[in-house]
Parts: structure tokens; sequence; C-alpha cells
């Protein structure tokens, strides 16, 4: 896994630039995903950084079960087809699950990392992390149709159905690890087969405020990526307070 520090957002797509360039004389023609966090941590999904009262498979059947039993008039209106479409909705909504959020768009990625960071955390979060994950076209699973999310037999890169409008703004992919790697708690980092396909990025807090003004500018700002009533108040926050 390569590791680099960046200060701005000529950097940052100079450095995906260059990396895209190597991939394609690798004869690599996927796009690259990116996953922007506020935090230097592994990358786990929410279900594996709880403590489950139980075995850890068997609770997430149970929490999936009963998020599509509890109340099933407040999903009817999203017309969820599958179980991929409810962890994608329970992924939306704050419900632990086995997904891992990345984005087609680097800015997305990039606004993540430094849009959501208050001034009174910066002696605590000295840099936030853009993790650019240069995807082949195996690690993707293209026939969602074929197998249930349980029974993915290693860590795979799924599109979920564009089924809410935010998923279609932050350009949404997920990763999926297999039951087993749930279960072992596996960072997919740490994983051989996309370790060596992973690029860290540092970005110092000192430079956040800068790249927010310039990603504003490029169009990227919360109102953008949560077109809702909460987006466009963090944005109008953003924009008329310090």
């Amino acid at each position: 896994m390569k590791e680099v520090e960046l200060e701005n957002i000529e950097g940052y797509l100079n450095l995906i630039k260059k990396s895209k360039e190597a991939n394609l004389q690798k004869g690599n023609h996927e796009d690259f995903l990116f996953r922007g966090q506020v935090m230097d941590s592994p990358l786990l999904p929410k279900i594996c950084r709880l403590k489950a009262r139980g075995e850890l498979p068997e609770v997430e059947r149970r929490l999936l079960q009963e998020f599509k039993r509890t109340n099933p008039i407040l999903l009817e209106h999203e017309r969820p087809l599958d179980d991929w479409d409810y962890l994608t909705l329970g992924q939306h909504f704050g419900l632990p699950t086995r997904l891992l959020d990345w984005s087609d768009n680097a800015l997305t990625a990039l606004w993540f990392a430094t849009g959501n960071t208050s001034p009174e955390e910066a002696d605590v979060k000295a840099y936030s992390v853009v993790w650019i994950l240069m995807a082949e076209h195996d690690d993707f699973e293209d026939n969602l149709e074929a197998v249930h999310p349980f029974e993915i037999k290693r860590a795979k890169l799924v599109r979920p159905r564009i089924i809410k409008q935010r998923i279609n703004n932050q350009s949404g992919v997920f990763s999926v690890l297999s039951s087993d790697e749930i279960r072992d708690k596996r960072y997919l980092d740490h994983i051989d087969s996309y370790n060596e396909k992973l690029i860290k990025v540092k970005i110092p807090y000192t430079r956040f405020s800068e790249i927010r003004t310039d990603l504003n500018t490029l169009g990227v700002n919360a109102f953008t990526l949560f077109p809702e009533l909460e987006g466009l108040c963090t944005y109008l926050q953003w924009r008329y307070f310090e």
C-alpha cells in the first residue's frame, strides 16, 4: 500500500492522473474508487466496529430480518426488490451492515475527508484520509441477482441499484466482506488482493479550509451531495459562518 501526504486539490488530482496512467499501461481500464474519512481508521464496515450480542453472522441476519419486518410502511415507497436493496437502504439510514461506502467521484471523497471536521477537533485530528482503490474488473460482483449479500465468497465491490437520489449524487459504490471476513473482522486494507491496490492520501487539517473553498468552486458541497433540507442547511452554515 502506498501512502502520501498532499496539501491541495492540484496535488491530489495529479496523483490520481499519474496513477491512472500507470494502471492503463498495465491494461487496467477500470475506474478508481475513493473513500474520504475524517480520521485515519482502517477499512472496516460499521457492523465490525461494534460489539455484537452474540455471534456476528447470526446477529447480522437477525438485524436484517428485523429491519425488513418492524415497519415495512417506512420502506415500501423505496420499492426494495431484494436484500441488496434492503442493505443499501439500511446503510443509507445508519443500520450496521457489512457494506462500506466508496465513490467513483474523487472530489466527493475529498469533501467527506475535509468537509465535516470542526475547529474544536483540530488537535485530535491532525489530518484526514482519502483512500484510493485502483480496482480491477475481477474485484466487482456484477451479477447481484445470482448471489445473496451474505453468500459472497470473498471481499467484492458492488454497484447498488439507485434507489435513493443521494446514492446517485455521491456516485455510490460499496465494498462488501464475506461472512468469514466479517467473523474475523478483516480490514479491507489488510486483505492481500486489495492492499496492493490502495493509496492512502493524508491531508493536513491546516489545509481543510482552502480545500473546502476550492471544492465549492468546483460544485462540490453539502447541498450537492445531500440534496435535501439537511444538506442545504449544512451548506448555508458553511457559507455564512466561520
